[in-house]
């Protein structure tokens, strides 16, 4: 019998339409998504696994899947999950934690399409003009004491999927500086062959100007940003302008082998040298 993943308890605000499709599209390619050739965009939420889609999706042509409808060979399906035998082709996208949870605060707190989870708001408090380091580390606080969604933390995440075969690594870091370089790397590892110009093309219109353009009717460069919004800033390294000590004791507790792991830091010593920063700039 098969059996499909338990994700019912997680569609609990998605549209009936968008959840029947889910239904079917998990009954299809679970068993059958080698030979439909599905490839599988797996990240930790906010690594920048929607930008990493869209520019695969768009060089291997044909439009994004959003869960609204049914998958078709070659489809790039995009995930937020644990490692399963059934997501072959696997490109795994990782990033910095520090600014997962950066990214994750705005999306939770202040995104215009958000859903509040009680969890969360039980424990953030979000008075007007209280100062950024210590709203953020109290929602860190929470969020790591309170596993909410994902039900998993990113080191369990880095556990299941580093090292698996038929998976490539992606940073987001590396796709900020040389986006058309990671996305050669993607074409070739699904068995596609190279195209410059639509290497070229497909960067171009999944660029973060055009990107929020198409939201919100208004283009943002890379570092200007907007709160509400799912792409919020589009940069690496946030994370230094959101922590204080008890953020970096909170990360580096959870966290801290994750850090060692995907080589953003070698020991302990980089909350020093953060605070050490912090305090020369006030």
């Amino acid at each position: 019998m098969l059996r499909l993943p338990k994700f019912f308890s997680r569609l609990r605000h998605v549209p009936p339409r968008q959840r029947l499709f889910q239904f079917l599209n998990a009954a299809i390619a679970y068993p059958f998504g080698g030979l439909l050739r599905v490839i599988h965009v797996v990240e930790f939420p906010k690594s920048g696994g929607s930008w990493v889609r869209n520019m695969l999706q768009t060089y291997l042509g044909g439009r994004p899947y959003l869960n609204n409808r049914l998958i078709t060979p070659r489809t790039v399906v995009q995930v937020h999950r644990l490692y399963h035998w059934s997501l072959r082709k696997a490109i795994l996208v990782v990033r910095d934690p520090r600014d997962i949870y950066v990214s994750m605060y705005y999306f939770e707190t202040q995104y215009e399409h958000r859903v509040r989870d009680p969890k969360i708001n039980q424990f953030v408090s979000e008075m007007p003009g209280r100062p950024v380091f210590d709203a953020f580390a109290d929602y860190l606080e929470a969020k790591l004491l309170h596993v909410t969604q994902p039900r998993f933390y990113y080191s369990e995440f880095l556990d299941s999927w580093l090292n698996r075969p038929n998976t490539c690594v992606i940073r987001y870091e590396d796709c900020l500086e040389c986006p058309e370089e990671q996305l050669i790397r993607m074409a070739r590892f699904v068995g596609s062959s190279i195209d410059l110009d639509r290497v070229a093309h497909a960067v171009s219109v999944n660029s973060f100007e055009h990107y929020t353009k198409s939201k919100s009717g208004r283009s943002r460069k890379r570092g200007e940003t907007d709160n509400t919004q799912f792409a919020r800033k589009g940069i690496a390294g946030d994370w230094q302008n959101h922590f204080n000590k008890k953020a970096c004791d909170l990360i580096e507790m959870f966290e801290g082998s994750s850090l060692r792991r995907l080589g953003y830091e070698s020991d302990r010593s980089w909350i020093q040298r953060h605070l050490s920063n912090e305090a020369s700039v006030c």
